[in-house]
């Protein structure tokens, strides 16, 4: 998608056009450091040092990387030992990101001798909008799209693109076309979910130490479940009909639920 709005403005700013139109790495940045900004003044609110918020970002980080890079290398493997050839990976996981980081933190925040769970408050609103950034920049770069769609909503891809190629592999158009089929654009349904999780998490009120996040996580799960039916790029892994997402999805959001629950019990019984 990159590619065409960058064709759209270079008649109007020639060969700026290029710099102007952001790229995934860009927009995967952006989020991360917005993220970064919203995580030091909540967690200032809730008592947290900057040296010691800033610490434990940095490690969030970075498991949050490794996380990332790890489901798809593991997906490779388990292809590979199922009689299959290893496909190296292309790209890195969301769901990944987050368990991976989430790790990262509590292992940060034990280390420090912090409060785990008030701090994993904090940050939660933070990965909504995170998201939110994250799959604009996949909507670019063209990856993570839809299946077919005669929806008014479908978005077409260029030639080239992931989807054109996978559309071509499959016979579905010509590879002499000039684009993709129309494609329900996931990468935006997911975007817009981040930003209504960003918006509904920042407004919970903390019951419980740790509830804002559980709920986040719950949130999450749910609408990548759902989003996920939607997918049309079948090489991103699956464990029988669930793809690989919609099993972290159904395990967090079981974990996420008995938390909230729990709470909800807690709060009603005065505990």
């Amino acid at each position: 998608m990159r590619p065409r709005l960058v064709a759209l403005l270079e008649p109007y700013l020639g060969s700026v056009a290029a710099l102007v139109v952001p790229g995934y790495a860009f927009m995967l940045g952006l989020g991360a450091l917005l993220g970064a900004m919203l995580t030091l003044d909540r967690a200032r609110r809730a008592g947290f040092s900057r040296e010691a918020t800033l610490a434990v970002l940095a490690r969030t980080y970075v498991a949050g990387l490794a996380g990332a890079c790890a489901v798809p290398v593991g997906q490779g493997a388990l292809a590979w030992l199922g009689g299959g050839g290893f496909a190296p990976p292309t790209g890195m996981a969301a769901y990944g990101g987050l368990v991976g980081g989430t790790v990262g933190a509590i292992l940060a925040l034990r280390a420090r001798k912090m409060a785990v769970a008030t701090f994993l408050d904090a940050g939660a609103p933070a990965v909504g909008l995170g998201y939110f950034f994250a799959r604009i920049g996949c909507f670019l770069a063209g990856c993570d799209y839809g299946a077919p769609t005669a929806s008014a909503l479908g978005a077409t891809f260029p030639a080239g693109s992931y989807a054109f190629r996978d559309h071509v592999a499959r016979g579905l158009v010509d590879a002499r076309a000039a684009e993709s089929l129309p494609v329900h654009p996931t990468q935006l349904y997911s975007s817009l979910a981040g930003l209504a999780l960003y918006v509904v998490v920042s407004r919970l009120p903390v019951t419980r130490p740790g509830f804002r996040f559980a709920s986040m996580v719950l949130g999450y799960a749910t609408v990548r479940a759902a989003i996920e039916a939607l997918r049309g790029d079948a090489t991103r892994g699956h464990l029988g009909p669930l793809s690989t997402s919609q099993v972290f999805a159904i395990a967090t959001a079981a974990l996420a639920a008995a938390f909230v629950l729990k709470s909800a019990v807690g709060v009603r019984s005065g505990r």
